[in-house]
């Protein structure tokens, strides 16, 4: 595993619910020459002994299922047959040479209960036997010249479609309407922007409530919002009580909760507690993203030999307010003030905190190209970030559980 780069990426069903995610990957440049020139087999190898033994598969899946992309030898080898069909689906990538060998072990597969996908398809007479058998189709919805025409003979086929690459609300919205089943994108981080339109006075209200939380700069300053809100009492009460804290004798006061976190723990939990609650009206995938791309920046930060600070933790938290509210982000941060490293971060690429965002986001988008770049320019290894990134995965899934029992 540690000289192979791995991301994840959503897939959606109609309601927005994540039920699976694919794993992105590919060799770091900067490995040694055995694994830089592995061919399909090989890397697709080590990606299922790095991300499934090595890490664990709870920690890069969160409970659902893997989609792992798979060459003609990864199919015919039937390496997949080492894991259980109910944590990986395999994906027959479009180059694949469908044959009778090919054909033969894709039947295989499913007999052991492997899910089956077609990746980026395109018909051919060649395919039909894998079409036979097929649990879902994937199209990318951005090379089609003609989605309807496109979909409407694959419905003839027992296998459920796939729209990939959906990247606006109004592409979702299309697929949904020509009866696709799932959906793979980014649509769900991208704002739907109408022009004209304000941002809600109760989601207002939160943001500058957080505003306060985030500008204090003693505890003392954060339990006066906190007491006078008896709903967030409660809640804080609720989550320092929870078993993840290990607490031998209950917490009954705000102000002893408040000196046990401390300053920044505290508003790290409100910024989370307030996403949460200006996410009411959408993906569940959305406040996951925030919260990892907030622990990344600041692991990073960390690993980097910086001291640990909440603004690093916002950066990543604020980075998709404008999906949030549905506003231009210049338009939010006119409404709310942030340290002013954030608000640069946010707004200006080339700033240092600016940088660490773009990193971030180059991982969720596979785009391995500029993760290295960073890696070299801060002397870290492919491994180092990886490890960053499997952590945080961990912890998002930790907080979010913590977030639903507060």
């Amino acid at each position: 595993m540690r000289d192979v780069c791995v991301g994840r990426q959503p897939v959606f069903d109609r309601e927005r619910n994540v039920v699976a995610y694919e794993l992105l990957f590919r060799a770091s440049p900067h490995a040694d020459s055995a694994v830089h020139e592995a061919d399909g087999l090989q890397l697709t190898a080590n990606v299922l002994v790095g991300s499934l033994m090595d890490i664990g598969i709870e920690k890069i899946s969160s409970g659902r299922l893997v989609y792992i992309n798979a060459p003609r030898d990864f199919l015919v080898s039937n390496i997949a047959s080492l894991f259980p069909p109910e944590a990986i689906a395999i994906e027959v990538l479009e180059d694949v040479l469908v044959d009778d060998a090919v054909v033969k072990a894709c039947r295989t597969l499913k007999e052991q209960g492997f899910t089956l996908l077609l990746d980026d398809f395109v018909y051919s007479p060649s395919w039909e036997p894998l079409l036979e058998i097929a649990d879902i189709i994937k199209i990318d919805v951005m090379v089609s010249d003609d989605l309807e025409a496109e979909v409407t003979p694959l419905r003839s086929y027992p296998a459920k479609l796939l729209a990939e690459k959906v990247e606006t609300e109004e592409e979702f919205e299309q697929a949904r309407r020509l009866g696709f089943d799932y959906f793979q994108g980014y649509f769900f981080c991208r704002p739907d922007i109408v022009h004209g339109r304000k941002i809600p006075d109760s989601k207002l209200a939160i943001l500058q409530a957080l505003q306060k939380v985030m500008i204090a700069e003693s505890v003392q300053e954060v339990e006066e919002a906190i007491v006078r809100d008896v709903g967030l009492s409660f809640r804080l009460l609720k989550y320092i009580n929870s078993a993840a804290f290990g607490m031998r004798k209950e917490i009954e006061s705000v102000r002893q909760a408040l000196s046990l976190l401390g300053l920044g723990n505290i508003q790290r939990w409100l910024s989370l507690l307030s996403m949460a609650l200006l996410s009411t009206d959408k993906p569940q995938e959305l406040i996951r993203m925030a919260m990892l791309r907030g622990r990344i920046a600041e692991e990073i930060v960390v690993m980097l030999g910086q001291p640990r600070s909440s603004e690093y933790f916002l950066l990543g938290m604020f980075s998709l307010l404008d999906a949030f509210l549905d506003q231009p982000m210049e338009e939010i941060l006119e409404q709310v003030c942030l340290p002013q490293d954030v608000h640069e971060g946010l707004t200006k690429p080339d700033s240092r905190l600016g940088r660490l965002l773009h990193l971030i986001k180059a991982i969720e988008l596979a785009n391995w190209k500029d993760v290295d770049c960073f890696c070299q320019e801060n002397r870290l290894s492919s491994a180092d970030l990886m490890a960053v990134y499997t952590s945080a995965l961990e912890w998002v899934d930790e907080y979010c559980n913590l977030l639903t029992e507060a």
